[in-house]
């Protein structure tokens, strides 16, 4: 007798995919082969990790919840999964792949992403970008449109910002509450990361999300207005040739590093 699936737990904000025509478009849009390194974010019921073992040979996933990990340890066995009980925001994904395959890698990511850790998850995928090739992940769609946001908008934020200095991100396509079980109260967007020629080093990342968070500490001020009151200086505005007088959501990404080059925190 097949045993049967763990109920869905609110606390790990789980709601699991099962339309099979999302499920193919995701596992596509990976453009995985055989040898590719796969890690797989809230695998839940295994839905997805099914079609990411038609295409790869091996399927590491990152699973908070006891019993759902049990359930895809007997569900998957002889297969090429493995399965990882842990909390992905504590993940070193570096160490990861040292003890999985004995050297560093660079992997490629899959997941419909419970909607409470979304943004830390995509603030953990900046920080982890030296061990990252790709990703395609599934966030709740106001979460994918700030991602995506561009300047001057309402969605454009320090999170429009930070993850595209190291990623170029698009969406790929929506996904109605319906291919969820249980059905969410909101539409998702799946989403695709690819990791950028030359990102940033991590102390260049460092000086750009102290300057979102001072810049965007509160959209309504000026930027001279923002950075003197939490440096006692307006320095940074003068040497990147910034005009103080722009609100945060007014500049282009370029012009936010521009600034961060300068900044003196």
């Amino acid at each position: 007798m097949d045993r049967p699936f763990p109920r869905p737990r609110k606390r790990f904000g789980q709601n699991f995919l099962h339309d099979a025509a999302v499920i193919e478009r995701i596992a596509a849009a990976l453009d995985v082969s055989p040898d590719s390194p796969v890690l797989e974010i809230g695998p839940g019921r295994g839905a997805l990790t099914r079609a990411l073992l038609e295409r790869t040979d091996r399927v590491w996933a990152v699973e908070i919840d006891r019993d759902l990990a049990a359930h895809l340890r007997e569900e998957f066995s002889g297969s090429g999964l493995s399965v990882i009980e842990q909390d992905v925001l504590q993940l070193d994904f570096d160490a990861l792949g040292r003890k999985e395959h004995g050297r560093a890698v660079r992997w490629t990511v899959a997941g419909n992403l419970p909607y409470n850790i979304s943004k830390p998850l995509a603030l953990r995928l900046v920080e982890s970008v030296r061990s990252i090739e790709s990703a395609v992940l599934m966030f709740q769609r106001e979460v994918a449109r700030r991602l995506c946001a561009a300047p001057g908008g309402s969605d454009y934020g320090p999170l429009s910002v930070l993850p595209r200095a190291v990623y170029e991100i698009e969406p790929v396509m929506d996904v109605r509450p319906g291919a969820f079980r249980p059905r969410p109260d909101v539409v998702s967007t799946v989403t695709r990361w690819v990791v950028r020629a030359d990102p940033p080093s991590v102390s260049e990342l460092h000086r750009l999300r102290a300057v979102l968070g001072v810049a965007f500490a509160n959209r309504r001020k000026t930027l001279k207005n923002n950075l003197s009151r939490a440096l006692g200086t307006d320095e940074p505005l003068q040497r990147s040739g910034i005009d103080g007088s722009r609100r945060a959501q007014e500049l282009t990404p370029e012009e936010f590093h521009a600034l961060a080059r300068y900044w003196v925190s």
